[in-house]
């Protein structure tokens, strides 16, 4: 049986038992150490959800692992009941009683509860399990081995919740809030799944409420812990000068820049590569978005989603939001072997233009302080991806 009620009122008694030592207490789970839920959360990778097309198939529910008849459900149904359940068949559970610690409502009739996974599997696969193997995506989706993992809640509940995190959804009943972001913490570290930055604040303040802050430590899987997916290699970034339009065009794309070579070489000539920058969100980055200009002829990029937006508002008629062009390292970012791309304007031209060599920054600077105007470090980009002139 499993009692979330009794865990957290262990927690609890733990750390009045660290100011009290006169009082006696039951020993923790012996399979387990208590640590600090923040010290676990910290050690999570900090990472927007990945893009690959969700396949929930992959995930192959509802299996028999240890091969006793009873198929996953069942088996948390047995675990979870907190009265002997009645079972027909070879594993079928007819009745019992189940505490929904979401909503705090007890059931007695399985068919009013659902079997939730703390951390949905579409959730599960956008923060890692994309790229586990099927073993591994099998053993979490029928994990019963941590109790935090799979649990029995009211199936309207289960169903409101779907596949939102603790930044856009929490258990209604508040006294076990910090249960349920703690276990979502316990259960994210034994799966090696990453946090965005929304969740990870929206626990951390969660965390700051909450009167204990230990977990049990979990376990490495059966099927072994899953490592990190690997980081997706930054791709070139093209450039174009336009003598004709008096401005610069960009882009990640090889087909959009073979298109432009051979249908407009009047118009825009090739400049190479010029930096990298990632088709696919990072740790640490963030999007910089491409507007188009019919009346300019030309592009516009910003990776200020306050400026993007005021472009919205104010000009929808002049500049078109084209949406995300690549992504990159803000302009604040600490991240190591990366290299500032500057951003100038021209009013002559009515143009912007970028560029990550530092050479040519303090040459436009010199020679051509009139014509473009600095406006700083708009972002950053890896530096290995900026080709060196002297090499």
């Amino acid at each position: 049986m499993r009692n979330r009620v009794l865990v957290a009122a262990l927690v609890t008694a733990i750390v009045t038992a660290a100011l009290t030592p006169s009082v006696a207490l039951a020993a923790p789970p012996t399979s387990a150490e208590w640590v600090p839920v923040a010290t676990l959360l910290d050690q999570l990778r900090v990472e927007a959800p990945s893009t690959v097309k969700y396949n929930r198939d992959q995930f192959f529910e509802g299996a028999d692992l240890d091969g006793d008849g009873c198929r996953t459900r069942q088996e948390v149904l047995l675990e979870e009941t907190d009265i002997p359940a009645t079972v027909t068949g070879v594993c079928t559970v007819t009745a019992g009683q189940w505490f929904s610690y979401y909503d705090n409502v007890i059931h007695i009739d399985p068919a009013a509860v659902e079997m939730d996974h703390l951390v949905a599997l579409k959730e599960a696969w956008g923060s890692g399990a994309w790229a586990w193997t099927d073993a591994q995506r099998q053993g979490y989706s029928n994990d019963v081995d941590d109790y935090r993992t799979l649990t029995t809640v009211t199936a309207a509940v289960n169903t409101a919740k779907a596949d939102k995190d603790p930044a856009s959804w929490l258990p209604s009943y508040g006294p076990m809030r910090c249960t349920y972001v703690s276990e979502w913490v316990a259960v994210k570290w034994r799966w090696n799944l990453s946090v965005d930055p929304a969740e990870k604040n929206a626990i951390q303040t969660l965390l700051t409420e909450c009167s204990w802050r230990d977990t049990p430590l979990p376990a490495v899987p059966a099927v072994g812990r899953p490592s990190a997916p690997p980081l997706p290699e930054p791709v070139a970034v093209y450039r174009f000068w336009s003598p004709v339009y008096q401005g610069h065009f960009y882009t990640t794309d090889p087909t959009e820049r073979d298109q432009i070579i051979a249908r407009w070489p009047g118009v825009w000539t090739y400049e190479g590569q010029r930096y990298t920058a990632f088709t696919t969100q990072v740790a640490g980055t963030i999007p910089l978005y491409r507007f188009w200009s019919t009346q300019y002829s030309g592009h516009f990029y910003t990776a200020d989603p306050a400026e993007r937006a005021a472009v919205i508002a104010k000009w929808p008629s002049i500049w078109k939001d084209e949406g995300v062009a690549y992504y990159v390292y803000p302009a604040n970012s600490a991240q190591p072997d990366t290299v500032p791309v500057a951003r100038f304007w021209s009013s002559s031209a009515a143009h912007h233009f970028y560029t990550a060599d530092a050479a040519e920054r303090d040459a436009v600077l010199a020679k051509w302080w009139r014509v473009w105007s600095h406006e700083g470090d708009e972002f950053r980009v890896p530096s290995s991806g900026v080709p060196n002139p002297h090499e």
